[in-house]
Parts: structure tokens; C-alpha cells; sequence
């Protein structure tokens, strides 16, 4: 028996800065704060992942990025104990860039914790527009 599919949100946002600054900027997870949901993001001194406080309790990342690509996937462990893959790319868009992230639901969430979990994404996106662009 194969497994169902499960949802997808897509999210993309087109920043009128270039490639090089749109990445150097989100490969650096402290930047992250500057959406407005992520706070007091630090590294763990033993492991290859960031701590963060997020709107529905600590959470932790790892980074798993490819420049050459635009790659920017990360794993998020929330404190639930739930946790998936987070696609990540930084796409050159003329002078600037596009970001998308692609959140597939982890399965030990339901539709409605999933999308709750997304509720300040849009929030984010443009408080790291403004960070960049200003």
C-alpha cells in the first residue's frame, strides 16, 4: 500500500535586491528574526542546529544549503515533537530575486495544525522584504 500525498503550501515573495544579497541574508538564520515571528535564535554549542522561540513554542533548525543551487532547505523540529523538511530556493529574477518555500504537512499534524503553524508565514515574508530592501 503506498502512502497518500499530503498537503502543500507554497509560499514566494520577489525582492528587488540581488541574488548574492537575498541569499547571504537568509543563509544567516539570525536574519530570520527580522520577519517578526522568529526571537532569540541561537546556535546549539554541541550540534548543528538553531534554537528558536517561535509563536507556538521553542523550536529548533538546520540548515542544509547549496549557494550554487539556491537551496535553502532546512529541517524544523518544533516542540511538539513535530518536524519536516522546509524547500527552500532563491531563484535570480532579473535584478532581484524570488524566494518560495514549500511546507509539505508532517503527518503527525492535522490540516488545521498545519496551517496554523503558517498563520504569521506571510507576516515574515514581508518584514524580511522590508529588512532587505530598505
Amino acid at each position: 500500500m503506498s502512502k497518500q500525498s499530503r498537503e502543500v503550501i507554497i509560499k514566494t515573495i520577489t525582492i528587488h535586491k540581488n541574488y548574492d544579497e537575498v541569499y547571504n541574508f537568509f543563509i544567516n538564520i539570525k536574519n530570520w528574526e527580522k520577519g517578526g515571528a522568529l526571537k532569540n535564535i541561537h546556535k546549539l554549542e554541541t550540534q548543528d542546529l538553531w534554537e528558536v522561540d517561535t509563536p507556538t513554542g521553542k523550536a529548533q533548525i538546520k540548515l542544509k544549503p547549496n549557494k550554487q543551487f539556491g537551496i535553502l532547505d532546512h529541517d524544523f523540529i518544533g516542540s511538539g515533537g513535530d518536524s519536516w523538511t522546509v524547500y527552500c530556493r532563491v531563484i535570480k529574477n532579473a535584478e532581484g530575486a524570488t524566494v518560495s518555500w514549500t511546507f509539505i504537512r508532517p503527518e503527525v499534524l492535522s490540516k488545521e495544525e498545519f496551517e496554523s503553524q503558517l498563520l504569521n508565514f506571510e507576516i515574515e515574508m514581508q518584514g524580511w522584504k522590508k529588512a532587505l530592501e530598505d
